[in-house]
């Protein structure tokens, strides 16, 4: 079984306030346990398609036995996943493999969402006495293979699964507590605001969504969530292969970002492709994410942020979030450093 990190690494070693979370270290291994006869048995077959895995109380129950009060931090009863399969060819995937995944905000609803639900009688008494609520966490992960993927290429489909599963554990951790504090869901209305392609020439939305993507790896939530994968990259990593992880070189990308550049790049583009256009593209790119940002705050009843919506054209939306863009590369930047500065044996 692979280990994302140790209880000795993190009670030694690492401090919530690094965006490590000790809580959700041993249900990500747990899901790594489980998952991972499905994702073998599918690139062996390369069938694509859908299946589902409920982890209960049986198998949970090794969690509280080995650290109870993380389980008293964290008190799953059931984990639910959907698990999306997906066969594809050179032409539509530039790897050999790919995983990702989604963790449900908690909701009052039952089934497709993430809750809370009173403790089962089925948990010791022990456990019982402690807590008042326990949760059903809903995980989604999707994981790609091209059609002429290999064996040879196993390990490393699994080290990417299992950083998909450690990051969304994150999620799911901050989704809980913040659903006993009474505080707010996540806002996630910047998330996917201006992702969708419509129709643009595939070298200018490049460009576009290096920008967008820098929008949602400066929000608090996926930073948090970044550092927790990062730690059980740098378990297995040398320092100089560490620093060519897409996250950290993402940070280096959004510690220099400059918003001007990027939208002289964006002209240069257009240009290239045609001249004549440039005002159409840049008012449908500004416009195009402005739709999407009010139409998920108006599904999550939130009211915009005064900047974004003084924002004129994509410039002005480009340096409305420079700042934040360059502090939070700056910080991810700097937590992955410490990360690696600490001695995991």
């Amino acid at each position: 079984m692979k280990i994302i990190v140790n209880e000795f690494q993190y009670t030694n070693l690492i401090n919530e306030d690094m965006g490590v979370s000790r809580a959700s270290v041993d249900y990500a291994n747990l899901i790594y346990e489980k998952s991972r006869p499905i994702v073998i048995d599918f690139t062996i077959h390369k069938r694509p398609g859908k299946q589902k895995l409920v982890i209960g109380l049986k198998d949970i129950s090794r969690i509280w036995k080995q650290d109870l009060e993380s389980y008293l931090e964290f008190p799953i009863e059931e984990i639910r996943i959907d698990f999306n399969l997906y066969v594809q060819n050179k032409s539509q995937m530039s790897n050999e493999f790919a995983t990702g995944g989604g963790s449900e905000q908690i909701e009052s609803k039952v089934g497709k969402y993430s809750f809370i639900k009173r403790p089962s009688k089925d948990l010791p008494k022990y456990i019982l006495s402690e807590i008042d609520d326990t949760l059903n966490a809903k995980f989604e992960f999707d994981v790609y293979i091209r059609k002429d993927f290999t064996e040879k290429s196993i390990d490393g489909l699994m080290d990417d699964l299992i950083d998909s599963i450690s990051h969304e554990c994150n999620h799911m951790l901050e989704f809980y507590k913040r659903s006993l504090s009474g505080a707010d869901d996540i806002n996630a209305s910047l998330t996917y605001s201006g992702n969708k392609n419509y129709n643009i020439p595939r070298d200018i939305y490049e460009v576009w969504q290096e920008f967008t993507q820098m929008v949602y790896f400066s929000e608090p939530y996926e930073m948090r969530a970044m550092v927790q994968e990062m730690y059980g990259v740098r378990l297995r990593m040398p320092f100089e292969e560490f620093k060519k992880h897409r996250y950290y070189i993402a940070a280096e990308v959004m510690e220099n970002f400059n918003a001007d550049i990027m939208f002289d790049t964006l002209i240069e583009r257009i240009e290239k492709q045609n001249p004549d256009s440039i005002i159409t593209v840049m008012t449908n790119l500004y416009t195009w994410f402005i739709t999407d940002y009010y139409a998920q705050l108006k599904s999550e009843k939130l009211q915009p942020n005064k900047r974004i919506e003084k924002s004129a054209h994509i410039l002005d939306l480009m340096k409305v979030f420079q700042p934040r863009i360059n502090n939070a590369g700056k910080k991810m930047k700097r937590k992955f450093n410490k990360l690696y500065s600490l001695t995991p044996d």
